[in-house]
């Protein structure tokens, strides 16, 4: 049995070689498909142990990043970091082990390595696991297995189904790959196993067609002239009081060097590290002097909103992306900006307050009580065009981005700061999410971040331009906007759930003999 959990542990690790920057995308199938084998004839203990080591596997591979926020710019002891960080994989591989326990209570119901255990019960269970991963204590999404999947054939499957309707297919994809070797390998009739290839290979080569379908259509009479501005401000010093008017200076210049006619100049997350209310005559001056170049500028910043009786100590902090320029001059508070909704825990909020508080004052972490946005906002509007913005992390959350869609907008829009997560595979793996978005939506994305890596992404989901890391610079671009619907931006994730309803049906027909 050890032998087997420390390949189930080497199966989880391989996965990550297939997310960005390593694109190795075959390595998703061989470490679902290799979890699948291991588990489909385990005891339910011995399921629950394989389960849960390639969960440690895979997010130890996948996240051991997150160690360089909680160390370095958490400042705490390199022990105490290693331990914090090791509870976080060892939560998020509760999940995989719960997959394989449920799939192995099924026993009864689904066979051992039979076509309803690997076909459709392991898919459907995987994708309630992912779901809960997601949701609970507000979820971490990262790293979904169909994200892998940008470079490979199934990527055509994003505008029809979504992320999570990948996923559903590529574990669909390894049950079938299974059940086939399993099948051509046992007294089993092999008039299943070629019904099995037929299936795997229609479903993995089917979307090469849908290459030949533009599901939207690149307006060509419209066009917006982008400034992407990355400052490049150290994660370590740009909270600090001494920084801030270093800050200040570093974009002015940047944006002033840019200031041209109906000039879109996007500013990163939190590009301003201070209360809005204590920035009034900068937000002013920022403002008078996009107005007298006929540009608008996209500005990220903390807006701090006073209790209803007027106190400090009861207001309510926003990670807010707001715009300057317009027509009319800016006046706090204005309405055209976005306040995030999906905050992450312990970075933005602390989850269960009163019980887990002392670990984000041990953690330090500035403006970690923040509270969140409306779940759906209207789209902000830069220069006559609309764009679906997101903040950060919410760019991976492919159903908050479809719920704030509209059949008329021209753009996304995502602001972040990925200085968090310093020179490691993160800030690479978090603009493969965002070019998921651009594929699902029909839509250019358009991406600014504080030290990179900031880039257009077409609507193709493919990365037409971007800066490199650790750079003060600034991107330009002119992009057109798209119109039309894909699959996914007019119906979301109902074709997803129909797929599902449709499999646990099956689940309950008997095959005659």
């Amino acid at each position: 049995m050890f032998k087997q959990i420390l390949l189930s542990l080497i199966l989880g690790g391989i996965a990550v070689f297939s997310y960005a920057p390593f694109h190795i995308w075959p390595l998703a199938f061989i470490s679902f498909a290799g979890l699948l084998w291991l588990i489909a004839d385990k005891t339910k203990k011995q399921a629950m142990l394989l389960g849960l080591s390639w969960g440690i596997g895979y997010f130890m591979a996948g996240i051991h990043w997150v160690y360089i926020s909680i160390q370095q710019y958490g400042e705490l002891p390199a022990l105490v970091a290693i331990i914090v960080l090791g509870l976080l994989i060892v939560y998020l591989s509760l999940y995989p082990m719960l997959f394989a326990f449920l799939l192995r209570m099924a026993n009864s119901f689904a066979g051992q390595f039979s076509f309803k255990q690997l076909v459709l019960l392991a898919p459907m269970l995987w994708q309630l696991t992912e779901f809960l991963r997601g949701y609970l204590l507000t979820g971490f999404a990262w790293l979904q297995l169909g994200y892998s999947q940008i470079d490979s054939p199934l990527k055509g499957y994003f505008p029809v189904l979504g992320i999570d309707g990948v996923n559903l297919l590529l574990t669909i994809l390894c049950g079938l790959f299974i059940y086939c070797i399993k099948t051509i390998t046992s007294k089993t009739p092999k008039q299943h196993a070629l019904g099995a290839i037929v299936a795997l290979f229609t479903i993995f080569f089917a979307p090469v067609s849908f290459n030949n379908i533009n599901w939207t259509t690149i307006d060509n009479t419209r066009a917006a002239n982008f400034a992407l501005i990355q400052g490049n401000i150290s994660q370590s010093i740009r909270w600090t009081k001494e920084q801030l008017n270093n800050t200040l200076q570093t974009y002015i210049k940047l944006t002033q060097d840019n200031f041209e006619k109906d000039k879109i100049i996007i500013w990163s997350e939190a590009s301003i590290t201070d209360y809005e209310i204590n920035q009034q005559s900068f937000l002013k001056y920022m403002d008078n002097e996009a107005r007298a170049h006929d540009s608008e500028i996209a500005v990220g910043i903390i807006d701090y909103r006073f209790g209803k009786d007027g106190f400090q100590a009861n207001g309510e902090l926003y990670n807010t992306l707001l715009v300057l320029g317009e027509k009319e001059p800016y006046q706090y508070p204005t309405t055209n900006r976005y306040q995030k909704h999906h905050l992450v825990p312990f970075g933005e909020f602390t989850p269960l307050e009163s019980i887990l508080k002392p670990i984000t004052e041990l953690l330090n972490i500035p403006m970690s009580s923040m509270k969140s946005g409306d779940v759906k906002q209207p789209q902000l509007q830069i220069k006559g065009f609309k764009f679906t913005p997101a903040i950060c992390y919410e760019v991976i959350l492919s159903n908050l981005m479809w719920q704030n869609f509209a059949h008329d907008t021209d753009f996304l829009l995502t602001v972040s700061n990925d200085a968090w997560f310093g020179d490691s595979i993160g800030p690479k793996q978090h603009l493969q999410m965002a070019q998921a978005r651009a594929l699902e939506f029909g839509r250019p994305l358009i991406r600014s971040t504080n030290t990179g890596i900031t880039a257009i992404i077409d609507p193709h989901g493919n990365i037409v331009k971007q800066l490199s890391q650790f750079k003060t610079a600034v991107l330009s671009a002119t992009v057109s906007p798209t119109t039309g619907l894909t699959p996914y931006a007019r119906w979301g994730n109902w074709p997803y759930f129909t797929i599902m309803a449709l499999m646990f049906i099956s689940l309950f027909i008997k095959r005659r003999s």
